[in-house]
Order: C-alpha cells, then structure tokens, then sequence
C-alpha cells in the first residue's frame, strides 16, 4: 500500500453499475488506478474497432429517488482492442469544465459501449518519435504519422490515458517532461476519419472510422520534476494566487523568472531545496501592478551539494498538499487487488465481481490512512535516499545527493506551462461563447419556414430554390462537437475563457433571439461568438418573400428529446454589445446565412442583426461544410493576431483543400461590419464607425478543381 491510497480515499472515487443507456451497453471496468498526481486510471476489457463513452456522477441516487444524474465525461474513444484504459485529470474541453478529480469530493463512473466503427477502412496512426523504451528529459517533440483511404479529420496525444494540447499541424505535439513526474509513462495517439464532410444538403450517410497507435512506454528522467501550477486561470482580482510548485531530483539552487508575452522578466524569485513552492499574486517587481494576460515561468536549477531529506510519503521535500477531510471512524470492508498498489472499499465493486486472490480487510478509514502512512514511512524514510551507481560519482564530485534513479545533468532550465490544461493566464484576456447543434449522422427533415402571410394566400416559406409543395425540406448532416472542442481548446490555451458552450438541447430559439422577441441574446455577454447550425435562405421567386416582402436567411434549430424543429430569421437575433465584456465578433457557420441577394434585401429594410456595438459578423454566402479541423485553424489563426475576417477564410480554405470529399460547389465565405473593424486582431481592434454604413468583404475558400 501506498500514498495514492489516501488521495483515493479522500476523493471517495467509485464505479458504479446502473442502467445502460438506450441502445448502448454498459460494461464494467477491469481495474481503477490512481496515479502520483490524483488522476484516475479506469481500464476495462474492450472489443476492438469500437467506440466508447465514460460517464460521471456526483452521487448515485436510488431508482426510486430519481435515478443517477450521468454526465459525459469522455465521447467518441476509441478502443485500444481488446484492454483500454483512459484516465480522467478533468476535462476542461467543455463547458462548464469538469474539474481534476482530486479536487472533486466525490465522483462516480460507468463506461458505456457507443458502437463499431463504420468504416470500412480505418486509419493507421503510429507514433514515429519517441521509440520505445526511451530515457526522456526536458522539452521534447512528439511525431505522430497519420494516414487515412478516407478524410483524416483529427489526431490526438495522450500520456498515460490522458489528452494533450492539439497540435497545430496535426503532426508534432511538443511536450515538457519536467511537467510530470520520473518514472514510467506511456504515450499512444489516436486518429479518426470519415467518408465525407458534412454539411451538404441531401447528404449521404457518413462513415467514420477511429484508431490507436501501439503504446510507447518511455522514462522521463528530469532534475526539475513535477513542474506544476494550482490554477489553469488565476484571477488576482479575486483573492486567487498561482501556486507554483516543483520537485527536484536533488537538492538545488533554483532561479523562477515570470515573464510577459515578450520574454520580459516582471517577477524574480530565489531560492534553494530539494522542492519549490512560490504563490504568485499577479504583481510585479516591488509590487507593480500588470496587465491581464498569458505569462510563462522560467525555470532554472543547479544541484548544490546539500543532503535532500524525505518527507513521509509525500513528494520528495515536501510534505503533499492535498487536504483531507477528517475520516469517517466507522469499519468497512477493503479490497487490495493483487494487481494494484493502493486499497479501495469493497463496495465499489459490482456484486458477483470476482476478487478470487483479492486481499480484503475490516478497517475505518482513519485506519487505512494510519496504514499507508506506515508502510509509506517504511519504504520511503526520511533519510538519505540510495545512490544510485550512475550518480555516485557526479554526488562524490560535488554534484550533490540525489534521488535513485536519476541519471541527468546536475543542472536544467525549463519554461512552463505547456501541460494541459494550464495555460499561464493571469486574469481574463477575453471570453467566447458556443452554441451548435449536433443534428444526426444521417440527413434530417424541417417543414419550411412560415412567411407570416395570412391563411390561405401563402403558408410557407420557399427555400434554397425549392418551392414548398411538400411540408419539409431534407437537410444535411452536421455534427459539430470537434469543431466546437478545438475550437476552445485553442482559444483557452491562449487565455480566452469560455463564456458557455452549448450543445444540442441546452440551448434553444429563445437563447439567442433578441430581447424584443422575448429572447435573451446570450452571445451579448462574451466577447467572442461562435453559431453553428442548419442555414438557409428565401428564394427568389415570389414565395420567397414574407410578409413584409422580405427576402430573409433562416438558421434550422432541432431539439433531439422532442424531435421538433423550428426556424430563426437572421434580423430575429441582435449581436453587439457594449463595454470591455461586449460581445465585438460574431461566426456563424450555417449555409448561405449571409447570401447576397437576402443580405442586400435585408439591409434595404433595416433587418440586419448588426448593431452599433459589434465590430465584424462572419458567416457563409453558400453551401459550407463541416471541415475537420476548421474548428483548429480559425482558433490558431484568431490567437496568431491574424486579422479575424482573414483567420476566418484561412481556417476554412486549409481545411477544405486537405479534406475535400463531398465537396460539389465552389464555397464562399463573407464578413460583414463596420469599416474600421475589417483589421481587428485579437489583441489590437477599432471602434465601429457607423457613419459610412454596412461594409461587406467576400472570399472563395474552395473552388472546384
């Protein structure tokens, strides 16, 4: 038994049995793990080619109470074959975050078969560099070889089971080892394809495929460990600080130099042991004030000669800081599977589990503790570690005492955060908001818009050039929740929060339609919007127009519970808001949303949703699609301080031409807004100047070869 017993017992982690979803199986997992950090390592027994989701609960509630409240904490992963394991460290790709699960009191699990691949052909995914085997130190970049007979639209790193920062060419993911522990680590990389894009109207059904690279089992080997920060964001304006916390493989002389943007030095900090500690108010030098905004830490070490002492079973020289509650005196019973290092109550394993070679015993939590503190002391004393023979010359030499194991240099400089999911930030450097819809891996129907013509001169609607004889029209496919994770994904990393996001039937009409209609205008409270939906247009026939003769463009919304499907006018919505937490820019990606003809007819009738606060409004002239990674490359393009409406056409034009399929017309984006505002960056833009009225700008992302 070990420390990780504790942090088990103080996050009350559990697997829990219950109901399968409909149309999924519910599985049982094989072996939990907790690791040096607190995340948690499920494994459970898997059918190769499938797909999985895990699930969470804060508490399991009886049937009769209820049910058990379960929320995806992992979609669309994919088998290992025929064993697979994840690990949870939160997951703060969606909104609201999910936290690390050691800062969770409590947290359940079920694991949940989805469905086999579609594909007929799925990718290959293997990882090039590092090889198998490796001794790891510092920052190191991670190739990963992905190919596909079909599109590729994502590949993913993980170590030891949990997801890392996207890379921004899909190919080399850069990591800094001194960001985790010494020891053992496996590093895998998935990869997913599909047939086709989505989007297209009358689309036909798309097929996906997922794979996993064969693990590489590689030792990180760093004088500067666990190189670690306590807030993902810290707001000093709300009493948060950055705790900055290392271990090192020896006793050290270290320097920590927090620095802005441009590589300038703001703090400097000092200090020697064989582990740091500094808590960072957001102040610079003799308490100066700064700016909001990305810093970096700077980190250098020098091995000083001086004896490193170890603290009971805590990190090597100092003393873990989890907090406890107090534990619970009442007895249970406790299993510690031969498999493991670490004791959990029986409970939580299913009736009829088979613990066949299980040691199970009576004891209270307080005992357990007792225990592991124990035997804890007696393998890890707090004396001098054990030199290992690699290191006993350079220790003799000068180079100080250090810990077994450690084979490095007795110096190292290191610059952090690049882990995910911290990020450096101080304060709020902006927020984004998502709204979008996933609406079927198949092609759905919606009854054409109304006109608001009286009954029975004219009832509906004509769109996208078909005349509304029948009740609905066919749509497309769009499923957008990779676009909607990268999306995020690069703009947290660059310091922007996320406001919201909202999938599928979170959100509704009267989330976003003004206040005028009885709306609530949510994208008013960021300052970053981002709409993704079904998009259509009025034709230009005479049953095209509505009642006020009007040629709108509509955006399809589908609530998947009731199967009901309603229609919002662009001039329903009212985009713009005032002030430093305004709402400045507007996407939308929803066919032909911002056609010529209904923009121009539009705007002759004061109908458009842009007022005098937003800056720029992007959508789509014609038919879009779905590109695989267009979710990646605007975000990329938005944090480089591209221009927005350039980052906007980039983003689609790069993922069009490396994922063409299905593709059968030329595609065009557009931008719309106020003139000075066509050269806003992220970080530099203009006040609208409403004087001269409504520009317009327009790019052909992808044109038929």
């Amino acid at each position: 038994m070990n420390s990780n017993v504790s942090k088990i017992l103080a996050t009350a982690i559990a697997l829990a049995c219950g109901l399968a979803l409909p149309s999924r199986a519910q599985l049982q997992f094989t072996d939990v793990r907790v690791t040096e950090e607190g995340a948690i390592k499920l494994f459970w027994n898997s059918e190769s080619n499938a797909v999985y989701q895990v699930d969470y609960a804060d508490e399991l509630v009886d049937v009769n109470a209820g049910g058990t409240v379960w929320h995806p904490l992992f979609i669309d992963y994919p088998s290992h074959g025929t064993n697979t394991f994840i690990a949870d460290a939160g997951n703060y790709d969606v909104a609201p975050e999910i936290v690390h699960p050691k800062l969770s009191p409590v947290r359940f699990y079920r694991i949940t078969f989805v469905e086999a691949n579609t594909s007929a052909t799925n990718p290959i995914v293997a990882i090039a560099t590092p090889t198998n085997g490796s001794s790891l130190f510092g920052q190191i970049t991670v190739s990963v070889a992905a190919s596909s007979g079909e599109m590729l639209t994502n590949v993913r790193l993980y170590i030891d089971g949990e997801e890392q920062w996207t890379s921004d060419d899909g190919t080399n993911f850069v990591i800094n080892t001194c960001e985790w522990p010494n020891g053992p680590h496996t590093i895998f990389a998935t990869a997913k394809s599909q047939s086709g894009l989505e989007g297209a109207a009358n689309g036909a059904v798309i097929t996906y495929g997922r794979a996993v690279s064969t693990y590489r089992n590689v030792t990180f080997d760093n004088l500067i460990t666990r190189f670690d920060f306590s807030e993902p964001f810290f707001d000093p304006e709300l009493g948060q600080t950055q705790q900055v916390t290392v271990a090192f493989a020896a006793n050290c002389d270290w320097t920590l130099q927090i620095q802005n943007a441009s590589s300038n030095t703001v703090r400097y900090v000092t200090g020697s042991g064989s582990s740091m500690r500094f808590d960072w108010d957001g102040t610079g030098t003799n308490g100066a004030n700064l700016p909001n905004g990305v810093y970096s830490y700077l980190l250098t070490a020098q091995t000083n000669g001086q004896q490193m002492m170890m603290v009971g079973g805590g990190v090597a020289g100092f003393a873990s800081a989890t907090a406890f509650s107090a534990p619970d005196d009442s007895t249970d019973l406790w299993v510690m599977p031969e498999t493991s290092d670490f004791a959990v109550p029986l409970a939580l394993y299913p009736p009829g589990f088979d613990t066949n070679g299980f040691t199970i015993f009576e004891a209270s939590q307080s005992e357990v503790q007792a225990l592991n503190q124990a035997v804890a002391a007696m393998s890890k004393p707090a004396t001098t570690p054990k030199l290992s023979s690699s290191v006993a010359n350079a220790a003799q030499s000068g180079g100080g005492i250090v810990m077994d194991g450690y084979s490095g240099g007795n110096s190292q400089s290191t610059r952090g955060p690049s882990r995910k999911p911290r990020t450096g930030v101080k304060g709020t450097v902006g927020t984004f908001g998502i709204c979008y819809k996933t609406y079927a891996t198949t092609s759905y129907t919606s009854p054409h818009p109304p006109t608001g013509w009286p009954y029975p001169l004219q009832t509906l609607v004509a769109i996208d050039e078909q005349i509304p004889t029948g009740s609905t029209v066919n749509r497309g496919i769009w499923t957008f929740p990779g676009i909607a994770k990268d999306f995020k994904a690069g703009m947290r990393k660059a310091g922007w929060r996320a406001k919201f996001i909202k999938e599928n039937d979170t959100w509704s009409a009267t989330d976003i339609k003004k206040t005028s209609l009885g709306g609530y205008s949510i994208f008013n409270n960021c300052n970053f919007g981002l709409l993704m939906t079904h998009g259509s247009y009025a034709n230009n026939t005479t049953q095209g127009n509505e009642a006020d003769g009007v040629k709108y463009t509509y955006i399809s919304l589908l609530d998947l519970a009731s199967n009901t499907k309603s229609w919002v006018r662009l001039s329903d919505m009212d985009f713009g808001s005032a002030g430093p937490k305004g709402l400045r820019w507007l996407t939308m990606l929803a066919c032909n949303v911002l056609r010529p003809a209904n923009i121009t007819s539009m705007i002759n009738h004061s109908k458009l949703p842009i007022n005098d606060n937003l800056h720029l409004l992007m959508g789509c002239e014609t038919t879009a699609y779905a590109g695989a990674r267009i979710g990646q490359y605007y975000s990329s393009n938005l944090v480089a301080d591209v221009t927005i409406p350039n980052a906007w056409y980039a983003a689609a034009s790069k993922s069009y031409q490396e994922n063409h399929g299905g593709i059968t017309n030329t595609v065009t984006f557009r931008t719309l807004g106020w003139q000075p505002c066509f050269s806003d960056k992220l970080s530099l833009y203009n006040d609208p100047d409403t004087s001269q009225g409504i520009f317009s700008q327009s790019q052909n992302v992808y044109v038929l070869p």
